[in-house]
């Protein structure tokens, strides 16, 4: 049986944006976003609460502190702080493209550390080479992950996965299902269709518990705010 005190719920609020919850009720959401997103996501919840935000970069579809309530303390720069129950560190480094990181956007890769559960939120980094980042991202439990193709080539988000030893790997920043491409990005299913095909893949609602020690999978989660109309 899972130890309570282990547990971290992971909600998947759509395009990069979740929220991560302790056991003890602290809440932070990383990368909200705005009026730039995929077709299909409504607004995010006019209720969304919580005790901090991180935001990876300032692109407006990862950067929508307003839209949180609750009084967070925000994160936005490199560096560990302890919020409530979690561990959140923040490293630096630069948004990624297929050629190469950028040298003019920053993007800062947000580590949340709990009871042995390790999340990672890599926000629109690229290939990680920076030996001391790959030390402190490596063995993670869960790890978000952008798969348009923009920043990290599609052939080489798995062999990156890998190289980290991620182990649940959840996709985010991609095309809905049935709705008008954006930036062209491919479906979930799309990706993992063409670049995936010996994963194991774990479809579920928009929540998941993150535990020490997650199985080795692909993660499809249905976004909170998708508008099933």
């Amino acid at each position: 049986m899972e130890d309570a005190t282990s547990i971290v719920k992971l909600s998947y609020l759509g395009n990069s944006c979740i929220m991560v919850t302790s056991p003890q009720g602290t809440r932070i959401v990383s990368d909200p976003y705005g009026s730039n997103r995929p077709p299909g996501l409504l607004d995010l919840p006019k209720d969304l609460a919580a005790e901090a935000v991180t935001v990876s970069h300032i692109h407006d579809d990862h950067n929508n502190i307003s839209a949180v309530g609750g009084n967070p303390q925000i994160f936005t720069e490199p560096g560990a702080t302890r919020i409530g129950s979690f561990m959140v560190t923040g490293l630096m480094g630069w948004e990624g493209s297929p050629e190469g990181p950028s040298k003019t956007m920053r993007n800062i890769i947000f580590v949340y550390e709990l009871g042995g559960i390790k999340i990672v939120q890599l926000g629109d980094s690229g290939i990680i080479t920076d030996p001391e980042i790959l030390e402190k991202i490596a063995n993670p439990d869960l790890v978000v992950v952008n798969i348009d193709g923009y920043v990290i080539a599609h052939d080489m988000i798995l062999p990156f996965m890998q190289q980290i030893k991620a182990r649940t790997v959840l996709l985010a920043h991609y095309t809905l299902p049935d709705q008008d491409n954006w930036c062209g990005a491919p479906t979930a299913d799309e990706f993992v269709s063409k670049f995936a095909q010996s994963s194991k893949v774990l479809r579920s609602n928009s929540q998941i518990n993150v535990v020490p020690g997650m199985p080795e999978q692909i993660a499809i989660l249905q976004p909170l705010m998708l508008n099933e109309e």
